[in-house]
């Protein structure tokens, strides 16, 4: 095995295609699709890319989760805070305990690395 992994966004696959709980979902039909790229052995780190459509929920965070946006326009809206606009190129960081909700405004993908809690 090579050190380094290189893959190609655009060759990636079939999908998992998923959505929020139905309980969850403010507003619209954000289904999403899941590409894994690579995980630990162990399972407890992975990374690909997440795919969602138009749509607001809930959000409940139980995993550490490094995120940079490479498609489209979403909010992330901390209770009692301001939205928070992510767009192409922005990265940031979810932590583990926090609810919050995600609104996306225009079909929104991005590059994920989870670490989950053990």
């Amino acid at each position: 095995m090579d050190a380094l992994y290189y893959y190609d966004v655009s060759a990636l696959g079939e999908p998992e295609v998923g959505s929020p709980l139905a309980e969850r979902i403010i507003d619209g039909a954000p289904t999403n699709k899941t590409w894994e790229i690579e995980g630990t052995p162990d399972g407890t780190v992975s990374t690909g890319i997440w795919e969602v459509q138009v749509g607001s929920w809930h959000v409940v965070k139980e995993t550490w989760e490094v995120c940079t946006i490479i498609e489209g326009e979403s909010e992330l809206i901390e209770e009692g805070k301001a939205p928070r606009r992510i767009t192409l190129g922005d990265s940031f960081i979810m932590r583990p305990g926090h609810t919050y909700v995600w609104n996306v405004i225009t079909p929104t993908k991005k590059i994920y690395v989870i670490r989950e809690n053990v």
